[in-house]
């Protein structure tokens, strides 16, 4: 369905796969469709994920935590001012944490001191 030698934008990726287009987990049904992160915020982006604390992103990190089984394709954009984003490959979320010592870690890692509600871990299925 994708292709790894082009690059995609946001629109396109929500009109290939579904659901919102202002989110990084478009979900559908209580159903994670794609993951889309910003390289910048997320260093270790695809291993793992550093979710932010705003209401909407916390309630998407607890939802791909919750479906270990669900296969999504993950884009990632190397910056917020980037428009365009690269397929990689499908993952599956295999846990996430709001343990204070690994949120810590993730802060050092990123910056994002007092901005994380959770990191979760990605693993290539395909």
């Amino acid at each position: 369905m994708f292709d790894k030698d082009r690059v995609y934008s946001r629109t396109e990726i929500q009109h290939l796969v579904g659901g919102e287009i202002q989110t990084y987990l478009p979900q559908r049904n209580k159903r994670i469709l794609a993951g889309c992160f910003n390289q910048e915020l997320n260093p270790d982006c695809p291993v793992q994920i550093q979710a932010g604390n705003a209401g909407k992103v916390i309630s998407k990190a607890e939802l791909v935590i919750s479906q270990p089984e669900n296969e999504f394709p993950v884009f990632i954009k190397p910056n917020e001012k980037s428009k365009d984003y690269r397929y990689i490959g499908v993952f599956k979320c295999t846990g996430g944490t709001n343990a204070p010592e690994i949120l810590r870690e993730a802060e050092e890692k990123s910056g994002r001191f007092g901005q994380l509600s959770y990191a979760f871990d990605l693993e290539q299925v395909k």
